[in-house]
């Protein structure tokens, strides 16, 4: 065989040498994002880096046989060999992520050298049969790796625990025992509970608050001028009617649907109730169809702001309207002079804060308090400020804050599914609430016969505050923990619903066959939320609140920050801590809801409890 030309060899040595700074380049990359932590680098360093190293291994033994012309097909073949393993190695992050997943590691490695044996058999001409069976060969590769990751999809759903997670006592299983005993009502202890036993007692105590709420479609005439086709609760605004009820109060809110086809539930967002009224379509309960009911019971015990949302097909459905404000007053009654709910959405291009779009007007006397009680029903975060005044952030997902300072020229970030009380005195001018969203869509407050006009937007201008050096107070000493669990989110190529998708993803699975955070009643429970891609994921544990213990590795030194929904950002990694004290099947999911629809949904599942309910039957879609 001839022997290369020169200007072939510098433009091989050069790809090489390319080749090898790659390599080095990786490594160096690798070693900078594992000082944020293992859950960024595992599949690089166990998956990609061997790939690499065996790729330049056999890249520099094929490029020196090929410059000696010692056996060119097979020289050639090592040259290309390489290459694909280098290929493997860039596909391995995307593909396999993290945790590094056997089975397609194994079906890249064996990929790289079917791909090499068939470039080796057509430049070593080796015949038709020879050619013809790698190629086969590799082609039965991708249908069986395919066919294993759709087969993996249509998998029986992992959502309860399995009773395997880790060792305790007794304490759990008779937690759970004693839960259903109560619910039985018959005092028959048992080690296992449905979690439609895990109900509100009919006896429970305090004044009974009826709610009648029925979802249905109708046009929205917004202040703009427009008209949008929506879904709501009742009422003539988008937001379903705001519930306000006092602390003590038994609440009971009767669910009709008149003509919502794909179903509703009314999922109680931030609000801890008992599983079995937590509104989750094929988790807690079905979807209710048209036509039907359901009823929802729990005690108002804990004041604050919260929401009330569906559950069922969420991604379109809260899109569209399905949606309301729930209140629970103190029952010594609220302190501030005018009390606001301002629930901030977007629909059909324009901006709706509270009631309508466009500028609202309220009213309060300077030297009186106000409290504004921000929720953010959007998919994505949003930042939200007052302009005219300090303020301070009293609560924050229905936790007040203690010992936060007014504050100026500061905007608080909410992320989806987050709730603020801002609360200010009024100044003899007037003050206005603004968001990121929208320069057209704000509140403005003046005493009577001011004007909150002449004030500058400020919104995308001021600093975001920093929520966990805010305030100051005792850190709960929660006590050792119980149970760890890391919740590594990520996109990468999944089935979902039996379809090929660009999935969200969490520990490199989709909903329902993530692994299940198990825990028992009593435990204390560390999760680490790790965020690997490149979108905001606001995390969202239903029945229970999480303490902020960290973010990025620095400790939360303001007051004790308890959320219901955490808002990872990219490449962040926060450690929450939260105490196991309602025992259900519990979601535990991004709260952009268009990612939970697209797999990013796990659940928080105590031992010994079980659901009757099928998150693909009865058209049960639980995002």
């Amino acid at each position: 065989a001839a022997r290369p030309g020169r200007h072939e060899r510098l433009t091989v040595v050069a790809l090489a040498g390319g080749a090898t700074l790659a390599v080095a380049g990786a490594a160096l990359a690798t070693a900078s994002l594992a000082a944020r932590g293992w859950w960024f680098v595992g599949e690089r360093v166990v998956v990609g880096l061997p790939f690499q190293v065996l790729g330049l291994a056999a890249g520099w033994l094929g490029l020196a046989w090929w410059l000696r012309g010692i056996r060119p097909p097979l020289a050639r073949t090592l040259l290309l060999g390489g290459g694909y393993a280098f290929a493997a190695a860039a596909v391995a992050t995307w593909l396999v992520g993290y945790p590094p997943q056997p089975v397609a590691t194994g079906v890249l490695l064996v990929a790289v050298l079917l791909g090499t044996g068939l470039t080796w058999a057509l430049l070593a001409r080796r015949g038709r049969r020879t050619v013809a069976g790698f190629a086969g060969l590799l082609a039965l590769l991708v249908f069986a790796g395919t066919g294993w990751s759709w087969l993996s999809d249509t998998a029986e759903p992992r959502i309860a625990a399995t009773g395997t997670a880790h060792a305790h006592g007794a304490a759990g299983a008779a937690g759970v025992a004693g839960a259903a005993a109560a619910s039985a009502g018959d005092g028959a202890a048992g080690t296992t509970v449905s979690v439609a036993d895990l109900r509100t007692p009919a006896d429970a105590p305090g004044a009974l608050r009826r709610f009648e709420l029925t979802a249905a479609r109708h046009d929205v005439r917004l202040a703009s001028g427009d008209t949008v086709e929506a879904w709501g609760f009742g009422g003539e605004t988008l937001a379903g009617p705001e519930l306000r009820v006092v602390e003590g109060e038994v609440v009971e809110v009767e669910l009709a649907n008149r003509d919502i086809e794909q179903g509703v539930t009314l999922h109680w967002h931030g609000y801890d109730v008992p599983n079995g009224e937590d509104g989750v379509a094929g988790v807690t309960q079905d979807a209710v169809a048209p036509g039907e009911r359901f009823t929802s019971r729990f005690v108002a015990d804990t004041p604050g702001t919260y929401w009330y949302h569906t559950h069922q097909a969420a991604s379109e459905g809260v899109r569209r309207g399905l949606y309301g404000v729930l209140v629970v007053e103190p029952a010594a009654g609220v302190a501030e002079a005018l009390d606001l709910s301002l629930p901030v959405h977007r629909i059909g291009g324009e901006v709706v804060i509270g009631a309508t779009d466009g500028p609202q007007r309220f009213e309060a006397a300077a030297g009186e308090t106000v409290r504004l009680r921000v929720v953010n029903t959007e998919q994505t975060p949003i930042r939200a400020t007052v302009v005219g005044a300090p303020f301070r952030v009293a609560a924050v997902d229905g936790r007040d804050l203690a010992g936060g300072a007014d504050v100026e020229r500061r905007s608080v970030r909410l992320g989806a599914g987050a709730r603020a009380d801002l609360v200010l005195t009024m100044p003899e001018t007037g003050v206005r609430f603004e968001t990121d969203l929208s320069e057209a869509s704000v509140v403005e407050i003046a005493p009577p016969g001011a004007e909150a006009s002449g004030l500058e937007r400020q919104v995308g201008d001021v600093r975001e505050l920093d929520l966990l050096a805010y305030g100051d107070g005792p850190t709960p000493e929660l006590g050792a923990f119980d149970a760890e669990a890391e919740v590594v989110l990520d996109r990468m190529p999944r089935f979902v619903g039996g379809a090929p998708t660009y999935a969200y993803t969490v520990n490199g699975q989709v909903f329902p066959h993530i692994e299940p955070i198990e825990v028992r009643e009593g435990d204390v429970v560390k999760l680490t939320f790790a965020n690997r891609g490149f979108d905001v994921h606001p995390m969202h544990v239903h029945g229970h609140h999480v303490l902020v213990l960290s973010r990025d590795g620095v400790p939360a030194t303001g007051a004790p920050l308890w959320l219901d929904t955490v808002d990872v950002r990219p490449g962040e990694v926060w450690e929450v801590a939260l105490v196991a004290d309602n025992p259900g099947i519990w979601m535990d999911h991004c709260h952009d809801l268009s990612h939970a629809a697209a797999g990013m949904m796990t659940t928080l599942a105590y031992e010994g409890v079980t659901t009757p309910f099928e998150h693909d039957a009865h058209g049960n879609r639980p995002e």
